[in-house]
């Protein structure tokens, strides 16, 4: 059973050959040709969607991006000992960094959209769980690596860590003098990039890959605390932002709850609040004198049941000139929203609209032109027509007494007409009117029909309409 589980997870059984998996990475840390020109590419899309705000191609700029190729490199040297590789790894990864803050910072000096998004805020306040995510996403690509054959792991890891917006972001930063979102993006391509680093070292032993060069034991014992101490640095101040998100996130969830329970409480009148999770504060407008001051006394222990007693409770009465001020940029938001959503809605009725009248006319217009160009065609079989007409319906026949009618009576038809030929009761068809001044005979409406169907390949509903004589 043991020798079970073990195969199971055997990572050595699918694992490419060593001077493959050497040949890959070094080839994937180099710095010059395709790598290089790859790299601009990536700044420059992962700027733009940055700047614009767009998901999408900030995910298309993870992809492409040729940032893993060095720190992988790195951690790989580290592995096998290879001191010149981890020079040329990290050499390349600086030039890489210094050319990839310079091009995000020169765009985003030349964009007119200053204004960060959410997209670039996203990335300014890294926590441990981001050393998580680098450290697990670095070790499935060095095992994706690894593997023979094309693993579709890459991709996903490019996606997991996100290399370049955190650098974009920090080019952002110093384009705009925004130096908390600089060290905060900065910091989070740190993490990235040292614990992928870490994970690939960490899987290169364990799939025991070829040594360059074999050191002694007191050099070993060196340099595994040197990096040990190195990811310490490096993760301790994640680990206290990520205490801080935590607690923000405890108090803004203690937060709601206490105003749910205050806007349960009809004596209060509560109608409007505020939470803060960095500063700690919860803000309620209420209505009214009364309802003030039974909040204000009913403070402490509102906060105390919550667990908030390291929280502030601040009351505002709507009618002080602060408090209508800010009623006054909520209702103007709430309508400004309102009204763009409506217009959204309207604009999108119209386009779809508008497309279908465009279909329609189109739909006319090509059945004139085969109205047109059947015209003569026809007359060459039956003779004179005065008119031709084609349009496309559906069959119903709803009794046996319409279907099996001898006749149909047509209006303006100074006699009754034979019934529709070709199509069946139920079904699409080609509706073809032929306006003549005699009716046809039974033969050329059968042979006419035929040669229709045929000719148009589809079901025909051929109905023939015979002028009034004049008297």
């Amino acid at each position: 059973m043991k020798g079970d589980i073990a195969r199971l997870f055997d990572l050595r059984r699918d694992q490419e050959e060593p001077q493959v998996i050497d040949d890959t990475v070094r080839a994937s840390a180099r710095f010059a040709g395709t790598n290089l020109w790859v790299l601009f590419f990536a700044i420059l899309v992962a700027s733009v969607g940055l700047n614009v705000n767009s998901t999408a191609v900030i995910i298309g700029a993870m992809l492409i991006s040729p940032l893993m190729g060095p720190i992988i490199g790195a951690g790989y040297g580290a592995a096998v000992n290879d001191a010149a590789l981890i020079r040329t790894s990290l050499k390349n990864l600086a030039i890489f960094t210094a050319l990839s803050l310079l091009a995000s910072m020169l765009y985003f000096s030349l964009s007119p959209l200053s204004e960060p998004g959410s997209e670039l805020l996203a990335r300014t306040t890294p926590t441990l769980w981001d050393v998580l995510i680098a450290t697990f996403g670095g070790a499935a690509g060095m095992v994706a690596l690894t593997r023979k054959g094309v693993s579709n792991v890459v991709p996903g890891v490019a996606i997991a860590t996100a290399l370049m917006p955190p650098l974009c972001t920090a080019g952002f930063g110093l384009a705009h003098g925004r130096w908390d979102m600089f060290g905060g993006a900065f910091y989070l391509y740190v993490i990235n990039s040292v614990f992928i680093a870490a994970a690939t070292l960490g899987v290169s032993k364990v799939l025991r890959l070829p040594q360059l060069v074999q050191m002694d034991p007191a050099t070993v014992l060196r340099n595994r605390a040197f990096i040990s101490l190195g990811l310490l640095v490096v993760m301790v101040p994640s680990v206290w932002l990520g205490w801080q998100f935590v607690q923000q996130a405890v108090f803004v969830n203690a937060a709601q709850a206490l105003v749910r329970q205050v806007s349960q409480d009809e004596s209060l009148s509560l109608v409007g609040h505020d939470i803060d999770g960095p500063a700690r504060l919860v803000v309620l407008t209420v209505v009214g004198s009364p309802a003030e001051q039974a909040l204000r006394q009913r403070a402490d222990a509102l906060l105390a049941a919550q667990g908030l007693s390291h929280g502030r409770l601040v009351v505002r009465r709507a009618g002080a000139n602060i408090d209508v001020t800010e009623l006054r940029r909520e209702v103007s938001q709430d309508l400004t929203r309102t009204m763009a959503q409506q217009l959204a809605q309207q604009l999108t009725e119209s386009e779809a609209r508008s497309r279908e009248l465009q279909a329609l006319v189109a739909e006319r217009q090509r059945e004139a032109e085969l109205a047109a160009a059947l015209l003569p065609e026809v007359e060459a079989q039956i003779g004179p027509v005065l008119a031709l007409t084609i349009a496309r319906g559906l069959r119903l026949a709803t009794s046996p007494t319409l279907r099996t009618a001898g006749a149909v009576a047509v209006p303006g038809s100074a006699v009754p007409v034979a019934p529709p030929t070709s199509a069946t009761a139920n079904e699409q068809a080609v509706i073809v009117l032929i306006e003549a001044a005699r009716a046809m005979k039974t033969e050329d409406r059968e042979r006419l029909s035929r040669w229709l169907r045929v000719r148009l390949g589809q079901p025909v509903e051929l109905i023939e309409r015979v002028a009034r004589a004049p008297r």
